[in-house]
């Protein structure tokens, strides 16, 4: 008796081939997606640096634990060493506008004190008011505005990808988690809510890295998150910068200032401590930088 038209059909299909099993993931990799896990809803710049700095350290002790192929990791080690020194720049960067932000504070503390002392109409101080009028005109967020860092652009412009090596995964680990940071740093340090749109930042399509793929979402949830606050709410920076307009279109039209003082005065508190996190922060992820750098460094020393 032959076989129904459809069993015969079925029992001649080819048998399916075996499905691959998923490539063991990485010690690198399970340590990072753990760290990126910690991350979610409101990310606020302190919380990037410090993501960004523990990243750092499990570079550092995965490059004790990885071995390293010259025939196939030199390329991208020679890569990562000069992107790494266009991070630092980018450090420096940031160092220097942080110190243009303490001394725009350090004029709006000068223009509070003169012009609290002025606040009542009956007893006015002419000199005290020009002289705050004029810190205020120097102080201007225009004049202190750091303009963007060239080699954070030029960063951005790379697209961020890592071969089949551990230590390839590593070092793009490196990268990745150190740009995101740094470009949200920029658009938070910014006087400007307005400022030059950065780049984007540009990541290969998600492999078998676990952290790759999360980083991924991370990064359109905290840009959704972005373009939401500049409709919603501004930076400290940002708020303190319209505190000091307030306060200047106050004087200039001779209009009562007790309230834009006390609004200046809190804007500026807020913003000392927020800034002064940040600080530590972006000199702590230099630090971690260059001990990647000489860890590279030593391992190319001993091929």
């Amino acid at each position: 008796m032959k076989a129904p038209t459809i069993l015969k059909s079925f029992l001649l299909r080819p048998a399916p081939s075996a499905v691959a099993p998923l490539p063991e993931k990485t010690r690198f990799d399970r340590e990072l997606t753990a760290e990126l896990d910690t991350l979610g809803g409101e990310i606020k710049l302190a919380q990037l640096l410090d993501a960004a700095v523990t990243t750092q350290k499990i570079v550092l002790d995965s490059l004790t634990n990885v071995s390293y192929r010259d025939d196939f990791d030199r390329g991208d080690v020679d890569k990562y060493l000069e992107d790494n020194v266009e991070f630092l720049d980018v450090c420096n960067y940031f160092v220097e506008k942080i110190d243009n932000i303490y001394n725009y504070l350090d004029n709006l503390k000068v223009v509070v004190h003169l012009v609290d002392n002025t606040c009542s109409p009956l007893k006015p101080n002419n000199v005290a008011t020009r002289r705050a009028t004029e810190l205020l005109n120097s102080s201007s967020s225009k004049i202190v505005e750091k303009r963007s860092s060239n080699g954070l652009k030029k960063l951005l412009r790379q697209k961020l990808c890592h071969d089949e090596t551990e230590m390839s995964e590593v070092m793009c680990g490196s990268k990745a988690m150190a740009l995101m940071c740094l470009r949200f740093l920029e658009l938070g340090l910014s006087f400007d809510a307005k400022s030059e749109k950065l780049p984007m930042m540009k990541l290969s399509p998600p492999s078998s890295s676990t952290w790759l793929r999360l980083l991924q979402e991370l990064t359109k949830e905290a840009e959704a998150s972005v373009d939401e606050k500049k409709l919603q709410k501004k930076s400290e920076l940002q708020q303190t910068v319209d505190a000091a307009r307030e306060l200047k279109e106050h004087v200039k039209k001779k209009k009562e200032m007790k309230c834009c003082v006390e609004k200046l005065k809190q804007r500026c508190k807020e913003l000392e401590a927020a800034v002064e996190v940040i600080d530590e922060r972006v000199k702590d992820l230099y630090k971690c930088l260059i001990d990647v750098r000489m860890s590279l460094l030593g391992i190319l020393s001993q091929h």
